[in-house]
Parts: structure tokens; sequence; C-alpha cells
């Protein structure tokens, strides 16, 4: 399918009502704008996925653990603090 549009003075062009509607876009969503070898392309930005991402982030931030503060058994010396360190040639 293809569609001619305008690019006004602003540089704004108008993406035809069945695109938008065929892509779920409706008015405060996001697109990727893309330049590729001269063309442009024009991508649907998942708003879930930003919704997701924000949450992921909210929950890593209020985790509060410091790495390497546990002391780790034996059967799991290749991964303690004094193992990596005399591989890192620190002890």
């Amino acid at each position: 399918m293809e569609w001619e549009v305008r690019v006004d003075r602003q540089g704004r062009l108008v993406i035809p009502a069945p695109v938008r509607r065929m892509l779920g876009l409706s008015g405060g969503g996001k697109l990727l704008l893309r330049v590729r070898d001269g063309r442009v392309e024009l991508i649907p930005v998942d708003r879930g996925l930003e919704e997701r991402v924000s949450e992921w982030v909210r929950t890593a931030l209020m985790t509060r653990s410091e790495p390497l503060t546990e002391e780790v058994s034996e059967s799991w010396k290749w991964v303690s603090r004094e193992y990596a360190e005399r591989k890192l040639g620190l002890r």
C-alpha cells in the first residue's frame, strides 16, 4: 500500500487515517523516525514497552542490594569475591 502525503513549511505531514487505524496510532502516539539509505521510516513505538521499562526502573531503584556482600559456600568458590580477586591478580 502506498499513500502520497505533503510536507508543510514546518516539516509536518499528516499520516492518513487508514494507516493510523492499521497501526493503532492515536493523538499523542509516538513514532520512531529512522533515515536509512535516503528513505524515511516511521516505526510505531509500543507504549506498553515504555510503561514496562519505567516499572522495571522503579523496581530496580527501590531494590536495596549490595553486590558481593554475602559469603558463598565453598562449592560456589568460582563466583566468590576472593576467587575473582585471585583470578584478577588482586590477591
